[in-house]
């Protein structure tokens, strides 16, 4: 295994002279005004390569990998050129054809599920303002300004396992207005753990 132009196995061989040579690599790269990061990407590229390509013995094994290294150069150069010249002309379109408006999309949400939404959310707060106060109180707490239950236990001088079941009989409120909005849900739901997530 030489770098002089003796062959060299590329079983192996060609790895480990690619690990070899990366410093010097790294020089030839940024001689050629690659970015650092762009240069360290490229070896890593050139490694893979390497790692992942099955060839023969190779002759000349460091001009070869230096021969790699320049056409992914090459290439990452024209592909970014043509990148910057697509998204210049895509930028300048509506410039270049006056007359002709640029139509944006309409992003915003179909009236009928805005309408569902703002019902079905009515309802859970429905549901929840004919919880007892206390079990209200600590689903907020919990499930909107996450306070984590040992907080809401003290601050409420009751038990973790008291505000487990003000949590439990909240989610089962939750999971039936559920169920009946949407009847499939109930039994892909899987209890009340996928509405606590």
């Amino acid at each position: 295994m030489t770098s002089q132009g003796q062959e060299v196995p590329a079983e192996g061989g060609l790895r480990q002279l690619c690990l070899a040579l990366r410093p010097e690599l790294r020089r030839f790269l940024l001689s050629r005004r690659v970015g650092e990061a762009d240069a360290d990407d490229l070896l890593q590229d050139l490694f893979l390569k390497v790692e992942t390509t099955v060839t023969g013995p190779v002759r000349a094994p460091k001009a070869y990998l230096y021969q790699m290294l320049n056409n992914m150069a090459h290439t990452r150069r024209r592909t970014e050129a043509r990148q910057q010249a697509r998204d210049a002309d895509w930028l300048d379109a509506p410039a270049k054809s006056p007359g002709v408006e640029m139509e944006m999309a309409d992003l915003s949400p179909d009236p009928e599920i805005t309408l569902l939404s703002r019902d079905h959310l009515a309802r859970v707060e429905a549901c929840l303002a004919a919880l007892p106060d206390r079990t209200a109180h600590v689903f907020r707490q919990y499930r909107i300004e996450g306070v984590s239950q040992k907080i809401i236990a003290r601050d409420l001088g009751i038990s973790l396992s008291a505000v487990e079941k003000h949590l439990q009989r909240a989610y089962n409120a939750v999971l039936e207005i559920r169920s009946r909005l949407d009847p499939g849900a109930a039994g892909n739901a899987g209890g009340t753990d996928a509405i606590a997530r």
